[in-house]
């Protein structure tokens, strides 16, 4: 009995999951298509006596199927190549559990063939309320396919939050290192070392054995290295990063190492001390034995003071220089037995020095400061000031006419890269195209370099003048987040960035905008049908699931803060100054609509093609029962901002808002029960003694929400918003928008491109 091929002659249509049975002839399906296969899971329920025939199996088997257990009434099969359910350790369920009927912690072939004949009407989901994962009362192929995943890799732990972009870090990376266009090592916060072999396409975490805070790190070869942090801690490797031992002989336990520079290895130089105004501490320490010991060298007074320096660069086994607070730069040509300041006009923190060769040197530091030096003689420095850069953080030269700075500007919350070909006579930006603050930089040669910075941002050139993101996704920061199902999902943000993903949220990828507007809100009906609002009025829509996005004309020069589309024709779009417009289809073309108001509107809810609201600044609140046709205001009694607005009918809503302020935020949470008649506050727990501004919310139905703002701050009801419990997020950065496809499984996203996911309801 040929099962296999009969089933795929069948039931196969290009491009679908299908499900096939011979009780019952039976075909459902949904987009599965892979580059090179097709078909993705097969079911196929028939009347054997015990054991199954071993030429079904083998035929089964030889069609690319995985059989996983054979019961009496059940084959079940997976192309493994194919659909992540089947592939052991592809990656996790997207719902925890699901189809665990009785409980135990397990999904059997009996449990799954409930799923499959619930599915086709009989009997009733009450013989196990677990398959229906997000309680609409039916059984969906999503929901079957977590069950054949559970099935196969057994029931996942309950996860609360935790973080899928960026990756493969989302805290600060310090420092940065290459000893070859494959080969380098970055460290960051909490101790994480990372190591790449191929350019930077891959990274993978080296133990360092501590969480402290890691700043410098320094290679002589692909072997030998070291890396410096808080707390006194130096660690050394000679096999790659492999592993890593503290060295401790000699060096202070509390102080804050800042940097590293090794001439070979066995001399090293590593700097650092607290910035203090008053009673700063110096730290100066050399090795000659490859850090076996490490011996503290002094520097004379500054103005009575030894203050904190930040960075050190080695020319030779005997001359290095070594940079700090109130614009202190040292030097020293005898291995550092004498340390002589030097003359310097400037007075900000300098962060990074560098030497093009060994007659000319830069250091940056604050409010742009880059302080060259030429020698005269004297060895005096003179400093200058780079216009529309706030602080430059690290600096490097190639050789004595090529040279690269990091930084960030502030004002303009943009990461900073300048370029010199002229041996630091002038310097010309280069587009980042990142918000986070750029700390460190390393070339291996004038085309090939990385900086790294804040959010785990992680940037690379092939050509010395472009640079692209080596995270998967985005570092910027993500403002919006739609899903249309449990796999299929949009976030956007800063800068035009866009994430897509397909898988739940287990891996991210970057699409390309097509624009440098930031993006304040995404929409999705589908896999492939999506909106996204924001900056000088552009909305961008795609038809391929993100492969192009095409802009839309709505109101040029206005920024939109919220988009809404119900199906792949109706939608809504929100912004400043009251403005309000309408598609009826799919965005070919918007009319505008009257808001009767000039507040600024942030987000905007229908639950059908009349139902909808649109919340804003002072409290505003504005309801529609005709499609827009009419707005009408509703009472919020509340001045503050609401910058958020989820309802799950006509006549159930939450809106958000508040202030973010350090010391004393405002929360607001409104709930609705009767259409927006009444607007009622309802209030959460402190946190930390405080109530945080919320600038996102989600509701899956009349009793279950959650709300995300200020600080990383997730909270959650299930009765409604009686009571509002903390969530753990693991994060401190604002989260400003969060989408729930069902009351397990949902995301949030924020600051410096983070994404978080739930398969828990974040319990």
């Amino acid at each position: 009995m040929k099962v296999a091929r009969r089933w795929r002659k069948k039931c196969v249509a290009p491009g679908k999951l299908v499900w096939y049975s011979t009780a019952a002839s039976y075909c459902d399906g949904v987009s599965a298509t892979k580059p090179g296969r097709r078909l993705a899971v097969g079911l196929r329920l028939a009347s054997f006596s015990g054991q199954c025939a071993a030429d079904s199996l083998s035929d089964w088997k030889r069609e690319g199927f995985r059989v996983k257990e054979c019961r009496t009434a059940l084959v079940v099969g997976l192309l493994g190549a194919t659909l992540w359910a089947a592939t052991a350790g592809a990656r996790p369920s997207i719902v925890a559990c699901v189809g665990d009927c009785n409980g135990d912690g397990a999904v059997t072939i009996n449990e799954l063939l409930i799923a499959v004949t619930i599915a086709l009407g009989s009997p009733g989901l009450d013989s196990c309320k677990s398959l229906d994962a997000n309680n609409d009362g039916q059984v969906t192929v999503d929901e079957i396919v977590n069950a054949v995943d559970n099935a196969v890799r057994g029931c996942p732990q309950a996860q609360a939050w935790v973080v899928q972009n960026p990756l493969p870090t989302g805290d600060d990376i310090n420092g940065v290192k290459f000893v070859s266009a494959q080969e380098g090592w970055t460290v960051g916060a909490f101790g994480e070392i990372l190591h790449t072999t191929d350019g930077g396409q891959h990274w993978s975490f080296q133990p360092s054995q501590t969480d402290v805070d890691l700043y410098g790190v320094a290679f002589v070869n692909e072997t030998t290295g070291w890396v410096v942090g808080d707390f006194g801690t130096i660690l050394h490797t000679t096999n790659g990063g492999n592993t890593w031992e503290p060295q401790t002989n000699g060096t202070p336990p509390n102080e804050l190492l800042s940097a590293i520079s090794c001439w070979n290895a066995n001399i090293c130089w590593v700097v650092g001390g607290t910035p203090d105004l008053s009673a700063p501490t110096q730290v100066i320490l050399r090795t000659d034995d490859g850090g076996a010991h490490w011996v503290p060298q002094t520097a004379p007074p500054v103005k009575g003071l030894n203050d904190a320096l930040f960075a050190v660069t080695a020319l030779s086994n005997n001359t290095a220089w070594a940079v700090g607070d109130f614009g202190l730069i040292l030097g020293t040509t005898d291995g550092g037995t004498n340390w002589n300041p030097q003359t310097n006009a400037s007075t900000s923190r300098l962060y990074s020095v560098a030497f093009a060769d060994g007659q000319h040197g830069f250091a940056v530091g604050d409010s742009g400061t880059l302080v060259r030096w030429t020698p005269n003689g004297g060895g005096t420095w003179t400093p200058d000031a780079l216009a529309g850069v706030d602080v430059l953080y690290g600096v490097t030269f190639t050789d004595s006419q090529n040279g690269w700075a990091t930084g960030v500007n502030f004002s303009q919350s943009m990461g900073v890269i300048l370029h010199t070909n002229d041996g630091g006579a002038n310097w010309t930006p280069q587009d980042a195209n990142n918000t986070n603050s750029l700390f460190a930089v390393s070339f291996v040669n004038e085309q090939t370099g990385w900086v790294v910075g804040g959010g785990g941002t992680l940037l690379h050139t092939a050509d010395g003048s472009t640079w692209s993101l080596q995270n998967p996704a985005s570092t910027n920061t993500m403002f919006g987040v739609s899903f249309s199902s449990l796999l299929d999902g949009f976030a956007v943000g800063d800068f035009g960035a866009i994430a897509r993903t397909e898988d739940g949220g287990t891996t991210w990828q970057a699409q390309s905008s097509s624009t440098t507007a930031t993006l304040y809100s995404v929409t999705s009906v589908s896999n492939q049908l999506a909106w996204a609002a924001g900056g000088g009025g552009i909305v961008l829509r795609t038809t391929d699931g993100g492969a192009v996005w095409q802009p839309q004309t709505v109101a040029p020069d206005t920024w939109l803060f919220g988009i809404k589309f119900v199906d792949a024709q109706y939608g809504w779009v929100v912004g400043e100054n009251g403005t309000i417009a309408q598609s009826t289809n799919g965005g070919a073309s918007w009319q505008p609509q009257n808001s009767k108001t000039t507040q600024t509107l942030d987000a905007v809810a229908f639950v059908d093609r009349q139902t909808g609201w649109a919340v804003g600044d002072l409290g505003t609140i504005l309801h529609t029962t005709n499609g827009g046709t009419d707005w009408a205001p509703q009472t919020s009694n509340t001045t503050q901002r609401l910058f958020a607005v989820a309802c799950v009918s006509t006549q159930n809503c939450w809106a958000v808002g508040g202030t973010a302020d350090v010391s004393s935020p405002v929360q607001i949470i409104l709930r609705t029960t009767d259409g927006g008649a009444h607007w009622v506050p309802q209030t959460a727990p402190p946190v930390n003694g405080l109530n945080d501004a919320l600038f996102g919310v989600a509701a899956v139905d009349q009793q279950t929400a959650w709300a995300v703002g200020d600080f990383g701050l997730i909270l959650a009801t299930t009765d409604g918003g009686t009571n509002w419990s903390p969530q753990t997020s693991h994060v401190t950065d604002p989260l400003y928008a969060v989408a729930f496809v069902n009351a397990q499984t949902g995301w949030t996203v924020g600051d410096r491109g983070g994404i978080l996911g739930t398969r828990s309801g974040g319990r």
